[in-house]
């Protein structure tokens, strides 16, 4: 009995993978080509862009889906991120009208967790023995997405029984990181997350403890845990059926925070309670999301660690990075002491599992593989309680660890009293956390998504209990989201030569226990954001680099490069595929110190140029066109403005996009007018005037002047943005904007008397003397998006 079981459970593997390698192989041979021009032009696009598109021309859907079955094919040969291959009869689902391309998602290509039902595929979840399951109908949530106009195409590995970071089963197979074959994408949604990051669009997935968020962390991506209720459940399977203890919800994840945004606005648009009736029917709310865009400061909760397992050395500065982000951009950070996090990592832990994780490993067969963290936790549930008692008790008082001991001691399966008992306790630990959010007035929490990166393959066996940073918010059922902030590096992120890991909890140890700085450098690190509500998304990033929406294979030219900061970033993005970047500035030691900051991006190249001289770069060599904060001094000769961005156009590839900001008006005007007056009292008023470095247009002027050269201009806005002083404070901004302008003093004493009568006169204008002390400099920041047309 038990050797049948084994050799269907082989043969119902064997099956799957066949399957899926014929499936594969029998795509059109345009599916297995190359990319084009069109595809990345596809792939770079805005997603609303994308729509409109469909909109007008139901056709251009088609090259769409092709241009991402490309994505995901290519994302494939290298994570095995792909489950069932739908490729083909999504071709057809454009053709027959089973996708609306009407929606607000016309003819955008949706990956799908393996768990959700597609008609005519099965729904196998890692589980051999749900071979064969296949649905003749969609479920609710793929009506609704069809409905909307997305186009299921693939979906994508998970973990067997759901209930792992690390995504492999036998049916599948093992799915790896993109960033590093040898470390997991995460999980349960891990496949999602590596074709996402490999240039998918959106994706849905399932969150219990962590499973879009996870993801997101370790593979690079944006995504959403949404609260129950607010985003379609009904539809999928799961290998917990009855789980409410803690519940499961499917939620959005996407490759940009703009898709993010997008996507989630357009399914709650879609009245979901009409699909699903586990939602509440709650519109979106617009004035929400426009109250919280127009807001000027936000008040923000930092929560460094949960007492349990302090961050390790990337995701603390990756949380650090995104702390003075905020503090720069004017917002107010606030330590927080919330109600302790263990107690609600203690209470989920029980919750999820109080059955003794029997209903996940019931349809596994004998013989069939588990998830290395799933099988410690059903071996030490098995157990018998005498001796598990003695361990807890060796482990509290022996080995002097509370924090583990106190998540083993009632590890056992509950009874309905029992049960009934921990869903009091839950409640009353909500209460409380209501309560205190209530009291401290915070509009949203930031804190680490996991102790440490993506673990190694095998990891959970001994990290499995490592989860209480995103399991804590499903206990709550707050919403969440996952911003990706940096990269491991092996330099600033190794740990203290004083670091013992002996002096840890039980659960610490098992999480630094995988911890290597140097074997994880260049994979992603992200952050984590707490509300009490799905309808606002913070944005963390800077505006100008989400429009950039760089992607692997750009490639970049970066005009003004400035020390390299932006570029050290955008060279490990590009670094992930064939992509290229060339910074240019007129300053050599500027091109010197971001040769120095870039020392280890082999794709990145600098050098000097003058961006004002005639065919300055070489033409039609690039994919992108960047300049950030560089332009209000680059322009300032009016006889070279246009020639400028002619250098510009002529430097893009057809098809390739210029994106600009620069800063100027508000206190720079006041800065403007203070060294005008100190310097017209040491020299004539004509080499004042002469010597001026700053020039900023309006938007008409901006765009009038790019679309005389041959731009099509997709974006342009203008945004206050008041600002932090940093250390060096007013003075120190004086020295950075005004030294070019001071540079025609030849004497040193009276450059120095100009900038301290200058700092004296605008600490009025910018406060710090009363308060927190704190100066603030305002900026009016002048951005655009502008397309070269295709040839």
């Amino acid at each position: 009995m038990f050797l049948l079981d084994y050799l269907n459970h082989r043969r119902d593997c064997q099956f799957k993978q066949n399957e899926r390698v014929a499936r594969l192989r029998g795509l059109p041979s345009c599916y297995h080509a190359a990319f084009s021009p069109l595809d990345r032009d596809i792939v770079t696009k805005p997603i609303q862009s994308l729509v409109e598109d469909v909109h007008n021309d139901p056709s251009k859907a088609t090259q769409i889906l092709r241009t991402y079955g490309k994505v995901a094919v290519k994302a494939h040969e290298k994570t095995n991120c792909v489950t069932e291959v739908m490729i083909e009869p999504a071709e057809r689902w454009l053709k027959d009208g089973s996708v609306n391309l009407k929606g607000p998602l016309a003819g955008i290509p949706i990956s799908l967790k393996d768990s959700l039902e597609v008609g005519g595929f099965d729904t196998t979840v890692g589980i051999s023995s749900l071979t064969g399951n296949a649905q003749r109908t969609d479920g609710p949530h793929v009506k609704l997405l069809k409905d909307a106009g997305a186009v299921p195409y693939v979906k994508t590995n998970i973990p067997i029984t759901l209930l792992s970071f690390e995504s492999t089963n036998q049916v599948w197979g093992q799915c790896t990181n993109p960033y590093n074959e040898k470390y997991t994408p995460g999980g349960s949604t891990g496949g999602e997350g590596a074709l996402l990051a490999l240039g998918g669009r959106l994706g849905v997935g399932s969150d219990v403890a962590g499973s879009v968020r996870v993801p997101a962390h370790w593979s690079g991506i944006y995504s959403l845990r949404c609260s129950t209720g607010r985003w379609p459940k009904s539809g999928a399977l799961t290998p917990m059926p009855g789980q409410d203890g803690v519940p499961s919800v499917l939620s959005p994840m996407t490759r940009t925070l703009n898709d993010l945004a997008y996507f989630t606005r357009s399914i709650v648009q879609m009245e979901p309670w009409k699909y699903c009736y586990t939602c509440h029917p709650l519109a979106w709310r617009s004035d929400v999301e426009k109250a919280y865009k127009e807001k000027k400061v936000l008040k923000v909760g930092i929560m460094r660690t949960d007492n349990v397992v302090d961050p390790s050395p990337p995701c603390q500065r990756a949380l650090e990075m995104t702390e003075a982000a905020l503090r720069r951009a004017g917002h107010e950070i606030r330590e927080i002491s919330p109600p302790d996090p263990y107690e609600g990592l203690q209470a989920a832990s029980l919750l999820l599992n109080n059955d003794g994780v029997r209903t996940a490993t019931d349809c596994m067969r004998w013989g069939e593989w588990n998830d290395k963290g799933v099988a410690q936790m059903l071996f030490y549930m098995r157990l018998p309680r005498p001796i598990k008692y003695l361990h807890y008790l060796w482990v509290k008082y022996v080995r002097r660890d509370p924090v583990w001991a106190g998540l083993l001691r009632d590890w056992h399966p509950k009874s309905a009293y029992e049960v009934w008992g921990l869903n009091a306790r839950r409640e009353a630990y909500k209460r409380r956390w209501f309560e205190w959010w209530n009291h401290v007035d915070v509009d949203f929490i930031i804190a680490p998504p996991n102790a440490t990166p993506a673990v190694p393959h095998g990891g959970m066996h001994d990290a499995v209990s490592s989860c209480g940073y995103t399991f804590l918010f499903n206990l709550l059922d707050y919403t969440a989201g996952i911003i990706p902030v940096t990269h491991v590096d092996r330099e600033k992120d190794a740990l203290s030569p004083h670091f013992n890991i002996k002096k840890l909890n039980g659960v610490a140890q098992g999480a630094y226990k995988l911890y290597d700085a140097d074997a994880m450098h260049g994979l992603p690190v992200g952050v984590q954001a707490y509300q009490h509500s799905a309808s606002f998304v913070p944005k963390l990033a800077t505006k100008i680099v989400q429009w950039l929406d760089l992607q692997k294979d750009d490639v970049l030219l970066d005009v003004g490069c400035g020390d390299g900061v932006l570029d050290v970033e955008f060279a490990k993005i590009l670094a992930q595929g064939s992509g290229s970047l060339h910074g240019t500035d007129a300053s050599l030691a500027m091109i010197d110190a971001a040769r120095q900051t870039c020392r280890d991006a082999p794709n990145a190249t600098f050098q000097v140029i003058d961006s004002t001289t005639p065919n300055a770069y070489q033409r039609e060599t690039y994919t992108k066109v960047f300049s950030n904060a560089a332009l209000h001094w680059i322009l300032s000769a009016p006889s070279t403005r246009t020639s400028t961005f002619q250098s510009m156009y002529d430097a893009l590839q057809p098809g390739g996009s210029l994106i600009l900001e620069m800063g100027g008006q508000g206190n720079v005007c006041e800065m403007r007018t203070a060294i005008v007056s100190a310097l017209a009292r040491r020299m004539s008023m004509e080499n004042i005037i002469a010597a001026e470095p700053w020039f900023f247009p309006n938007e008409a002027w901006l765009q009038r002047t790019l679309e005389s050269v041959g731009f099509v201009v997709e974006r342009c806005e203008r945004e206050w943005r008041p600002t932090t002083a940093d250390r060096g404070g007013v003075e120190g901004w004086v020295r950075l904007m005004g030294g070019q302008w001071l540079d025609v003093l030849d004497d040193e004493q009276q450059r120095e008397e100009v900038i301290k009568e200058c700092a004296q006169v605008l600490r009025h204008v910018c406060g710090g003397e009363g308060g927190d002390g704190k100066e603030m400099i305002s900026y009016v920041r002048l951005r655009a998006v502008a397309k070269k047309p295709a040839a």
